[in-house]
Parts: C-alpha cells; sequence; structure tokens
C-alpha cells in the first residue's frame, strides 16, 4: 500500500511581508491543504513576526515560525532548519514571493512517486501588476491576464501534465532546470543527503547542486508543467557576488559524484528535548580527549535510553563536559579496544547495544532506521551498517574506503568483540542484517592527527603480532608496506580520490612499515633481557 503523505510546505522568506501575506493568502485558498507550513525566515525583522502571528489564527493547520539571526543570506542553512523541524513525509518547497494556484498543493501530492522528485515552473508577473496586486493585496489571474510573462505556464491541465512530465536523471541536464521556489521531495531522501550544503552562502546554485545529489543518490526529477503552477512577484535581481564559488561547490559535487555532504542538516539535530521518546538500547561512546566532540555525540544519541561513556582516562575535559549531560560515565585503563568495549558491554542495562565512535554521527535517517529495528528485530542479532568516511573534510570514495561497513547495532548476548588490540570485530552467533542508511565518520582533522593514530594502532599491532609468536623478516618490513601502497593507491582506485588518495596510501604504508618495525624491537628487548 503506498505510503500515505503529511506534506510540509517550506516558505523561504527574508524581509518582505507585503509578499509574504499574499503568499499566506494564496495557501489559505488551497483546495487541499498540507499538513503543515512552516516560514523559513533568513533573518527579518519582527514586523515579519507580527504577520505571521495574525495569520497562525486564521490557519487550520500549524503555521509555524523558524527563524535565525540576519547574517547575510543563508537560504540553505534556514531551509535544513526547517525541513529538519518539519513532522511531515513529503516537503513541498517555495519562495515567499511566489503565489500559488489553488491547485498547487494538490497537484505536488498527486505526482508525489518514491524515489523521485519534482521540479515545477513559475508564472512571471510584470513590475507594474505586482506592484498593483502588492498595494491591493489582491489577486486574480486568467491567461487573458495583462503584465504575466510566459503565459504558456499558467494553463492547468493535469491530464497534459500527467503525459508530457520529464523524468530525467542526468545530473548535467537536472541542474539547468530546477527551480528552487517550486519544488518537492520525500523528506528521507533529503536526510539521505544531508539536505542542503550549508558551505554554499549567498544567491545561487544550492539547489543545482542539492539536485545533483539526489540523482547520484539514484533519485529521478520530474519537470512538472500545467500542474503545479505559481506566479512570481517582480522583484529586483539578487546580488551574485558568491556565485563563482558556489559553482565551483556544484562543480566538485557532479566531479566527484557527492551525495553526502557533511555540512548540512546533521549539524542542526541537537536532540536535547527530555520528553522525547526513548527507546531500549544502550549507546556506548568510547572516548579519550574528545573534548570537542563528546557534546554533540551525546546529542545525537539521545534517542538511546542509556548512554555510556567509556572513557580511558582523558587529559582534557572530556569527562567535565560529558557531566552537563544525563549519561553514564564509566573510566578504565585503556588496554585494548576489544576489551575496552566488552567491559562497556557489561555494564548496559538494556541487551541491545549501539555503538558510536566520538568522531561520528548518524543522520536522521539512520537514527530512524535503528528505533525501526529496535521495535522488531526480525530475529536478527545485529546490523551491519554502512559507513561514508571524510578525511580532512573530503569524502573518500574509493582508496578501499568505499565499501566500509561495521556492526555497530546488536544484541549483546550474542555478540562479542573478538578480541583484536586494534581494528576489532564484532562475532554474532545468530543471524545479522544490513542498514541502508550510513553512520558519517569525520576521520582526521589534519596529516599530523592521522599520523599519530596510525602509529598508535601499529603498537598495538605490534603487540599483537608479537602474541601470536609472528618474526620479522624482509617480507613484512619491505614487501608488505609496498604492497600496502599498491592496494590503497591503485588496486582499489585511490589515484581516483586525487591527492588524498596519495596521502591514504602512504600514510597506511608508513603504518605497516612502522607495525613491523616495532615488532622487531619487542624481539630485541626480549634478546637483551634474556
Amino acid at each position: 500500500m503506498p505510503e500515505a503523505i503529511k506534506s510540509s510546505l517550506i516558505i523561504a522568506t527574508y524581509n518582505w511581508k507585503e509578499a509574504l501575506e499574499l503568499v499566506l493568502k494564496s495557501v489559505l485558498n488551497q483546495s487541499v491543504m498540507p499538513f503543515e507550513v512552516i516560514i523559513a525566515d533568513d533573518g527579518s525583522k519582527d514586523d515579519t513576526k507580527k504577520l505571521i502571528d495574525t495569520y497562525r489564527e486564521k490557519f487550520k493547520v500549524p503555521l509555524i515560525h523558524v527563524w535565525h539571526e540576519d547574517k547575510g543570506f543563508r537560504l540553505s542553512e534556514i531551509r535544513n532548519k526547517s525541513i529538519k523541524q518539519a513532522r511531515g513525509n513529503y516537503i513541498i518547497q517555495i519562495d515567499g514571493d511566489t503565489i500559488l494556484h489553488k491547485d498547487f498543493i494538490k497537484d505536488h501530492q498527486k505526482f508525489a512517486r518514491k524515489k523521485q522528485f519534482i521540479s515545477g515552473s513559475r508564472v512571471l508577473l510584470g513590475k507594474n501588476f505586482s506592484k498593483k496586486i502588492l498595494e491591493s493585496k489582491k489577486f486574480k489571474f486568467n491567461i487573458f491576464s495583462k503584465h504575466i510573462k510566459n503565459k504558456h505556464y499558467h494553463l492547468h491541465i493535469p491530464l497534459l501534465a500527467k503525459i508530457l512530465r520529464k523524468p530525467m536523471n542526468d545530473v548535467s541536464r537536472v541542474i539547468h532546470s530546477v527551480r528552487g521556489c517550486n519544488m518537492s521531495f520525500w523528506k528521507e531522501d533529503l536526510l539521505a543527503v544531508n539536505g542542503y550544503n550549508e558551505d554554499m552562502t549567498g544567491w545561487g546554485r544550492e539547489d543545482s547542486e542539492l539536485s545533483a545529489r539526489l540523482v547520484n543518490l539514484g533519485l529521478t526529477k520530474i519537470n512538472l508543467r500545467f500542474s503545479a503552477i505559481q506566479y512570481h512577484i517582480f522583484h529586483p535581481e539578487n546580488s551574485k557576488s558568491n556565485l563563482n564559488t558556489n559553482d565551483q561547490i556544484l562543480a566538485e559535487t557532479i566531479v566527484q559524484k557527492k551525495v553526502f555532504i557533511p555540512n548540512g542538516i546533521i549539524k542542526h539535530q541537537n536532540y536535547s528535548n527530555k520528553n522525547e521518546e526513548k527507546h531500549p538500547v544502550t549507546a556506548i561512546v568510547p572516548t579519550y580527549n574528545e573534548a570537542e566532540n563528546i557534546l554533540e555525540v551525546i546529542d545525537n544519541l539521545s534517542f538511546a535510553d542509556e548512554i555510556i561513556i567509556i572513557d580511558s582516562y582523558s587529559t582534557d575535559n572530556t569527562i567535565e563536559l560529558a557531566k552537563q549531560k544525563a549519561v553514564k560515565i564509566i573510566q578504565r585503563k585503556f588496554d585494548d579496544f576489544s576489551s575496552q568495549k566488552n567491559f562497556a558491554f557489561q555494564q548496559a542495562q538494556h541487551d541491545w547495544i549501539f555503538v558510536l565512535d566520538a568522531d561520528e554521527r548518524i543522520s536522521s535517517a539512520l537514527r530512524l532506521e535503528i528505533i525501526e529495528k529496535l521495535k522488531n528485530s526480525e530475529n536478527f542479532e545485529g546490523f551491519w551498517i554502512p559507513r561514508h568516511n571524510y578525511f580532512l573534510g573530503k569524502k573518500v570514495r574509493f582508496s578501499g574506503w568505499q565499501n566500509d561497513k561495521v556492526m555497530r547495532l546488536f544484541n549483546k548476548n550474542k555478540c562479542r568483540y573478538n578480541g583484536k588490540l586494534v581494528h576489532e570485530e564484532i562475532i554474532c552467533q545468530g543471524k545479522t542484517g544490513n542498514l541502508k542508511n550510513p553512520i558519517i565518520h569525520y576521520t582526521y582533522k589534519s596529516y599530523n592527527d592521522y599520523i599519530k593514530k596510525i602509529y598508535r594502532y601499529s603498537d598495538l599491532k605490534a603487540l599483537e603480532l608479537y602474541n601470536k609468536n609472528l618474526k620479522p623478516n624482509l617480507f613484512y618490513t619491505i614487501i608488505k608496506p609496498a604492497y600496502r601502497f599498491v592496494y590503497h593507491y591503485i588496486i582499489m582506485l585511490g589515484f581516483l580520490d586525487g591527492k588524498t588518495g596519495w596521502t591514504i596510501a602512504k600514510i597506511n604504508a608508513k603504518g605497516m612499515r612502522e607495525r613491523y618495525r616495532k615488532l622487531k624491537e619487542l624481539y630485541n628487548n626480549d634478546e637483551m633481557m634474556n
């Protein structure tokens, strides 16, 4: 059975209450009302708030005002904040200068399909006509109306719209045919790509960049004509001073085939509501000097009934910050990753465990997927979760990281870490499944940060090999490091990641060489003691 549509209409506005009032009047005149209306306000003055308060009494559906401080053109950010707050499962997006045909909402809902998003057109109103309707606060349009440009877009013929709707999944075509003032999406799809890219500020290209990532996700764009009609009120063009920068971001998205961007909706998901429903799972966060991440990762996990911080005696203020939250804090001397996490399991109240590192985040889509599995695990004892890795702020698409997946949601009575000192793995007794939405991993902030972590892992891996009585020789000290570079850079297509791929391959080769150098030191120390 098709999913029932609950549409959230999001109206972007900034300091033009006269136009916004006409838009709100057209919303009240809809043949089918949306589930809710959200005003995405990019920093308007108090007169806009007063207008919204006045109209709130006239609406039979919620009229919500999402506002942030005026710090320049930040349309991407205010739309993300509004999408995050939306309670509907379908987002219809317009601007605060577009008057809607009475069947606008009805048409968008009628043509909504899974794995698709819609872009409609707009009828352009002339300058004098726009001035007239703004002053009179009245509007009525027909095919014979004067001062209406591109009149063919005014024709409302749903049957023709159905016949002529154009599916598009060629990114190069999609980006040139989107109108951010007339679009609609399934909310889950927006969450899957992390919404609008907030690196894009100033006017232009934010809708094209989002559309490119949705197509990269596997969605098809539908060009809708003769339905979902809107009338654009004339105004002078916005400044395009930041357009070159936004064009560069768009170009990177196309060339790198980006899907998920780090600077998006997820940063606004501060789930600190004490009344939020909790679910029967213990979330475990291993930490060591994670002061800059600890508060955000705790908020990211607030759906969990219990959160345990298993800390290896941090020397920064990780623990002081964590104490501000309702979490259980355990400090334990670090011996290895497996022992640390297995110890935390023993302290957990719930059978189901979710493990998240402090430099990882989950999206709303993954959050909802986890909650669904907690309600009905379908006899699975654990779930593999894909992981998208970012290195120095850039998504790594190859280099051996492209198929990364981790077992992070599991039943502690059936699953344990395998005892490896480093790169520990979960061993499950029972059936395991797969989730579709990824964990987002912000790996290393600098080259030196990566080197330190690789060398730390080398210490643990050398000790693990020593305990297995492995003796180092030329094969391990020369050939294996060389092969590790070739593996990441050539075999796993690291060269397609550019400079990032080269760096990953080089550091992993160094780490391999360091591992066996330290293993040799362990044996040399033994000989000296004997």
